[in-house]
């Protein structure tokens, strides 16, 4: 019984049976009327009279109107009679449609920004430089980041100067300048167009269909480069005029994610490593710039599958990594690991530093050393053993600027697979393009001899070349770049587009200080 129901109760009969009984009436109503009101003029009775019957009717029509849990309503459906049909008139030819249900999760709509391009770097960089300065950012900068390796530091950009984190504008200026500076404002323009093509072709719930746009299965990978590419122009969960699209493909990597830490989905090709270390990578990064607890948390569970799950070896015996967990490692995929590791440290991350350890050892098993006659000093580097290939050449070098080698150390290796797997070039159909080449080697080239350096300048300057020259012009692919040349078949165009946006966000991507 409810409490209203308590409260409306009458009080119970043995209490009544205790109440002092009254005394009897000694004199009759109208006595006692005309005891006190026979000397009131007649009008002063009637009034008083009537206002005494209006009180009580008023009372009794208050009580009956009030509900109480006893009452028992009847509702009438007043309904007409079904229209009868006539024989005469043929019926429509009506199939049932069977209407999808809509999911519990709230489903983000894209947020396309249509203002100007020449006014986005510039909007972005006033949208960053009002977060608040008092929001945690992490435990070191990505220019000087310790890994936790006894004896050396991990630095992009070895020899530069600023310690400088995630999404924040540097002391050279704005991203803007940065980028005109270096690279030339149509290398601003590239960017944008390229962000605006992956933000109007992300699916609802946050993820790129890399077979809708001719790729294979692989859709946590492109989930996560294009992400990257949006983070790598400044754009966070927080600030810039794609947060949104950041937050659905952070939600829907987090949403993936297995309880064991793993971003990877059933049947994607190549196995679980490329998926998930570039995935990684990006939540990282996210969670380094937008300091959201459940990025965090997600990102976390993806560094702890990587060190004590998927890497090969225990303790203090790790190596490198591969499509499966604990498999003899290739350098291919630890690459993307490695750079997941140090974006994960400089986020402040929690990074087991035998990881480090262990992926310095696997470097050394595939570095082929140089001789007295070398002309490059070695720093050249093979998939599985010892070798010179020009790709893995390139991400070598790359992974060892993130752990902490210094430039000079490197520029052999470097002046190699520039020299001999050349720069970037985009000939007619398309056949010469390598955009996993382009992307490593635009990274390492660029942390050993930019701005000034002649070995920077002639892949600046070729690399820019290929991307602005070749990137589609009017219709549903403006702004993308098409899926042709090296490994796009696995990618496709959504995959292309955001690494072509990744090698062109060079000049600020880290928000470097360099000499």
């Amino acid at each position: 019984m409810s409490k209203a129901s308590e409260s409306g109760m009458q009080a119970p009969l043995e209490d009544l049976d205790d109440a002092p009984e009254s005394a009897p009436p000694t004199a009759g109503f109208l006595d006692e009327v005309g005891q006190k009101f026979g000397g009131a003029p007649w009008w002063a009775i009637s009034g008083s009279f009537h206002a005494l019957l209006l009180l009580m009717l008023t009372l009794i029509g208050m009580a009956i109107i009030r509900n109480s849990e006893k009452d028992i309503i009847v509702t009438t459906s007043m309904v007409k009679d079904p229209i009868k049909e006539d024989p005469k008139i043929p019926k429509p030819d009506v199939k049932p449609v069977k209407m999808p249900v809509e999911s519990e999760e709230p489903i983000l709509q894209p947020t396309i920004v249509t203002h100007e391009i020449s006014e986005a770097v510039e909007d972005l960089v006033n949208d960053q430089l009002n977060v608040d300065a008092n929001d945690p950012k992490g435990d070191e900068g990505i220019s000087d980041a310790d890994t936790g390796r006894s004896g050396f530091t991990v630095c992009l950009g070895s020899g530069g100067g600023g310690s400088n984190r995630f999404g924040r504008p540097d002391s050279i200026g704005s991203m803007k300048s940065m980028a005109s500076k270096r690279g030339g404002r149509e290398t601003v323009d590239s960017v944008m167009l390229a962000l605006e093509w992956l933000a109007k072709h992300q699916e609802p719930d946050g993820h790129w269909d890399c077979v809708k746009y001719g790729g294979k299965q692989a859709d946590v990978a492109v989930t996560g480069l294009s992400l990257l590419a949006f983070l790598g122009a400044g754009h966070s969960e927080k600030v810039g005029q794609y947060k949104d699209n950041v937050k659905r493909a952070v939600y829907w990597l987090t949403s993936i994610q297995g309880d064991d830490g793993k971003y990877y989905k059933q049947g994607e090709t190549h196995g679980i490593g490329y998926h998930h270390a570039i995935a990684s990578l990006a939540m990282a990064e996210a969670a380094g710039m937008g300091r959201i607890a459940e990025t965090i948390k997600s990102a976390q569970k993806g560094v702890d599958y990587s060190t004590e799950k998927h890497q090969q070896g225990e303790g203090s015996d790790k190596g490198g990594w591969r499509y499966g967990p604990k498999e003899s490692p290739d350098l291919s995929v630890s690459g993307w690991f490695i750079m997941s590791l140090k974006s994960a440290k400089v986020a402040g991350l929690h990074v087991n530093p035998a990881s480090f350890d262990g992926a310095i050892k696997f470097l050394d098993k595939v570095e082929e050393k140089g001789n007295a006659g070398d002309p490059y000093g070695g720093n050249r580097f093979g998939y599985m053993q010892p070798g010179h290939a020009t790709r893995t050449t390139a991400i070598g070098n790359l992974c060892r600027q993130f752990m902490g080698w210094k430039r000079d150390d490197l520029r052999g290796g470097i002046e190699f697979f520039v020299n001999q797997g050349g720069v970037p070039q985009w000939n007619g159909n398309g056949a010469s393009v390598d955009l996993y080449y382009w992307y490593y080697g635009t990274l390492s080239v660029y942390q050993l001899d930019a701005p000034h350096g002649d070995l920077w300048k002639r892949w600046n300057e070729a690399m820019k070349k290929a991307l602005l020259d070749n990137q589609r012009k009017g219709g549903d692919e403006n702004g993308s770049w098409d899926p042709v040349g090296a490994y796009s078949e696995y990618w496709g165009r959504v995959g292309q587009t955001a690494l072509g946006a990744l090698c062109l966000e060079v000049y600020y991507r880290y928000n470097l200080m360099l000499k």
